[in-house]
């Protein structure tokens, strides 16, 4: 068949929802579909811009790119990168500058709190400034975050009639239920047109078992088009290091923690007190969040890294950890996408879903589970340590690419 995915986010950002969309990508290819892509136009500015994550072009027949809208850069606050890869959070050269960033951040914060959508909205209508021909399409698959991107595939469906492609949502956060956003006024309107956008999809996909459960209670009039297709693992590594030495002699294991820990999101602070206090092993932590973790004997603070260099931090890990979400049902992409590696993965449970998510994690018979305080986490990391060089991990069917495209077509 002849797909066109489209989301928002270009294939050049180390996000998240693009190692997501690369495993969806990856997939269609496997069984034999025809993809076309549609994405915001890459920004070379944006701190998340990094080249080494587009290595899926082999896989894509054509391109197309909406262009950046200028209300959309202008209300976005630029974050600049300086030669080692770390934002400039200061511009001394230009205390105008400085204002200026201020009442964009501003006005960004006054958006944040009256939109229904996220930002990205205002680049919606770049999408009738593309030349393409829709009606060739059998499937068009839409994929967020940002939600925006379902808007796009609507514009496209209203905007050609003739288009009889049936349209596929995967959704990687949902609306209403969405951790990341607080209830307030709007959670009517922001329920409406999530409502509206389900009602136009042929089918509906989410990231976890636990979300299309809440999702069909939710909108339970289209609970026939909903399910769900876990992600999947990114890189393949076989190779076991050799660490016989260090188990032995007892010499430090090395822990990765890879991903943002917003306070408001995700709870790392038992994982790094364990660590510190403990003093056996070492800990690298590396992403974005909202508190400032010091560096200690044994623990290393990292920012935000470039996709290339936080793929050598993990492959040097001896044990690799993921923190679940303190609230809601959706889980974190990084559980899926470590297991291509033969290294012990220990996931820390969260949530007032963490029995769901113990019973659902437990299945895959792959991960280390175990709650978030600090003694059951130096217990995991001690069953880890005993899982070195005596454990070859097999990669289950339902973390491939291909089980997942399946899903999302409905062919499983």
């Amino acid at each position: 068949m002849k797909i066109l995915f489209v989301s928002m986010v270009a294939f050049e950002n180390n996000t998240s929802a693009t190692i997501q969309n690369k495993g969806i990508i990856r997939g269609l290819s496997e069984i034999g579909h025809d993809i076309d892509i549609m994405t915001l136009r890459p920004d070379q500015s944006s701190i998340s811009f990094d080249d080494t994550m587009n290595d899926i072009s082999g896989l894509i027949s054509k391109a197309y790119y909406i262009d950046i809208d200028s209300k959309y850069a202008k209300l976005m606050a630029k974050k600049q990168k300086s030669s080692d890869g770390i934002s400039v959070k200061h511009e001394k050269s230009s205390i105008l500058k400085l204002i200026l960033r201020k009442g964009r951040n501003i006005l960004k914060k006054i958006y944040d709190n009256i939109s229904i959508f996220d930002a990205q909205k205002v680049n919606v209508k770049g999408v009738s400034k593309l030349d393409v021909d829709y009606d060739k399409y059998d499937i068009i698959i839409s994929a967020s975050d940002p939600k925006s991107s379902h808007l796009i595939v609507d514009k496209i469906l209203r905007d050609n009639k003739p288009c009889k492609a049936k349209w596929i949502q995967y959704w990687g956060d949902p609306m209403l239920n969405d951790i990341t956003r607080k209830s307030d006024w709007r959670d009517g309107l922001v329920k409406y047109y999530e409502k509206k956008l389900i009602q136009k999809a042929d089918r509906v996909i989410y990231a976890s078992p636990l979300t299309l459960n809440i999702q069909k209670k939710t909108f339970p009039d289209f609970a026939f088009k909903m399910d769900y297709a876990n992600q999947v693992y990114v890189n393949v590594i076989n190779e076991i290091k050799n660490i016989d030495n260090k188990v032995n002699n007892n010499d430090s294991i090395s822990l990765g923690y890879f991903g943002s820990y917003r306070s408001s999101i995700r709870n790392i602070i038992p994982l790094y007190n364990a660590v510190k206090k403990d003093g056996r092993f070492k800990l690298n932590i590396c992403g974005s969040s909202d508190i400032k973790l010091s560096n200690t004997d044994n623990i290393s603070v990292h920012g935000m890294l470039p996709y290339k260099e936080t793929i050598k931090m993990e492959e040097e890990s001896d044990i690799l950890v993921c923190i679940c979400n303190s609230r809601g049902t959706q889980i974190p992409g990084k559980i899926y996408y470590c297991t291509g590696y033969n290294k012990p993965i220990i996931v820390i449970l969260d949530s007032e879903y963490k029995e769901e998510l113990r019973d659902y994690l437990e299945a895959f018979n792959r991960f280390i589970l175990c709650e978030n305080n600090e003694r059951a986490i130096i217990n995991a990391i001690e069953e880890g340590k005993r899982q070195l060089n005596t454990h070859k991990y097999i990669i289950n069917k339902q973390l491939t690419p291909e089980f997942m495209a399946k899903k999302i077509l409905g062919e499983k």
